[in-house]
């Protein structure tokens, strides 16, 4: 049996206990905040997930209930949600600018139960990350727990171009090249559009070898795509193509990445149009 193989089936006994565990808690403790935008807790620290314990909370879809990690080396982060009454919820962990992480997603209604969520996702180095709990639709009330296993030889360094704090200006009219190496670290390049005047904007991206996706974003709000391009244009697994509404004064943000880990480098071209 390989180091690797042995890591996923502990990995995965921790999960599944953990699971048991948290189904096993009849007195969750109450958290002390649960911070949501727009309440009295926005600006201020966020709740620090439970960690080997399982406290109660609330959420809602406008509102998710947010905790943050600080992760003091690369690790898997386990996190068990269950929900009261028909309430349907997922898990969404990111990084501090509110990106996603890979596999940091899950709404998988566990047993076939709408509330009944959980994941172990890679913290891929050190720093600060958030958990949502976020209700599909309407609100309600949940319990959740978390545990951490560290294991600092699984970090990487982080991809310089990989965040929307560090996309590149797409001025409209101006193709540009860039390259892409999933093997290398650098998994997604971001760039921003910004319209004077408003309307809608078209971002194309082409690449002669090798699977793209293109994504765009509203700013400031990462945790989910406005759309997304996987249409191959021409037939080329390379070519993308999204339109969305911009208005004046406005930035949307598109990220490129590739479908497949093991591509190998990729060569594209993007340019930008506003009519």
């Amino acid at each position: 049996m390989t180091g690797k193989l042995r890591f996923a089936l502990v990995a995965t006994s921790v999960l599944i206990l953990f699971a048991a565990l948290f189904l096993g808690s009849s007195e969750p403790a109450l958290a002390d905040g649960v911070a949501l935008p727009g309440s009295s807790f926005a600006g201020q620290d966020l709740p620090a997930l439970p960690l080997g314990q399982v406290i109660s909370s609330q959420t809602s879809s406008e509102a998710p209930a947010t905790f943050q990690f600080n992760a003091e080396s690369a690790g898997f982060l386990t996190v068990v949600v269950r929900g009261e009454g028909e309430v349907d919820l997922r898990i969404i962990v990111t990084d501090a600018e509110g990106l996603a992480l890979p596999g940091g997603a899950a709404d998988v209604d566990t047993g076939g139960v709408l509330s009944a969520e959980q994941l172990m996702v890679l913290l891929p180095r050190t720093g600060v990350f958030h958990v949502y709990v976020e209700a599909m639709y309407d609100s309600g009330s949940f319990n959740v727990g978390g545990a951490w296993i560290p294991f600092p030889d699984l970090a990487t360094e982080p991809d310089i171009d990989g965040h929307p704090s560090s996309a590149t200006a797409l001025i409209p009219g101006s193709p540009m090249e860039d390259s892409l190496d999933a093997s290398a670290g650098d998994v997604g390049d971001w760039y921003s559009v910004t319209s004077d005047t408003g309307g809608m904007v078209t971002v194309i991206v082409e690449a002669a070898a090798g699977d793209l996706a293109l994504e765009v974003y509203k700013e400031g709000e990462y945790r989910q795509y406005l759309d997304v391009s996987d249409q191959d244009m021409q037939g080329i697994a390379g070519n993308e193509s999204l339109t969305s509404p911009i208005e004046a004064g406005q930035t949307l943000y598109f990220r490129v990445f590739p479908l497949f880990e093991g591509e190998g480098l990729i060569a594209y071209k993007i340019r930008a149009g506003v009519m």
